[in-house]
């Protein structure tokens, strides 16, 4: 009977445990976790911080934005992100170090402010409208999934697509560049308000 037992344990630990699902396999970090090592911040460098393995930004910091220090073409991102109430901030994707990151590649918008679908939480800020609209419940952590295939940007806000965008059919963005920065904006946002991010990993595509 104690061996039965043992043996339910053990099969029950196996059941409930988090498994390391396909979906992961191939990702790797691009966030220590630690430190900021491996990305520039591209403003004030005081503006970003790691809190309990959390990259935190406060509003009216500075910071701008910070980027990774290698580039990037065809890839799957992952991260989770946090926002205050009426916060702004966003992630980038295919971005130059020089000019505005939103204007050089693409920034998937993070927002609970009143907005218009082409420039809410999910969107690719000016170029996509989000169909559905995602959740932006704010205090609250959410998931980003971005797919860069070409010229084919697609957007997965907790685990529902909002965003399929193919930039060959604006003239906009016809001419954008494949291969860029993955980027994360500061708070972007008035004193007492924030942003935070962790867990952010890729997966580079052939």
């Amino acid at each position: 009977m104690r061996f039965a037992a043992a043996l339910l344990i053990v099969l029950t630990a196996f059941s409930t445990a988090p498994a390391d699902d396909a979906g992961e396999e191939g990702f790797v970090p691009i966030f220590n976790g630690e430190n900021l090592d491996g990305w520039v911040v591209m403003g004030n460098a005081e503006g970003f911080r790691v809190v309990d393995g959390v990259i935190h930004s406060d509003g009216n910091s500075g910071a701008h934005w910070m980027r990774t220090e290698a580039e990037y073409g065809d890839y799957t991102l992952k991260l989770e992100w946090k926002v205050s109430e009426n916060g702004n901030s966003g992630v980038f994707v295919r971005s130059d170090d020089e000019g505005e990151p939103w204007l050089t590649g693409y920034e998937i918008q993070i927002s609970n402010e009143p907005r218009d679908d082409a420039h809410c939480t999910g969107s690719l800020y000016g170029y996509a409208s989000v169909n559905p609209r995602p959740d932006e419940s704010f205090d609250t952590w959410h998931t980003f999934e971005v797919h860069c295939v070409g010229g084919k940007v697609t957007v997965i806000a907790d685990g529902v697509q909002c965003v399929e965008f193919d930039q060959s059919t604006s003239t906009e963005t016809a001419d954008k560049p494949l291969t860029g920065y993955i980027g994360l904006q500061d708070s972007h946002s008035p004193d007492g308000h924030y942003v935070e991010y962790r867990n952010i990993r890729i997966k580079e595509l052939e």
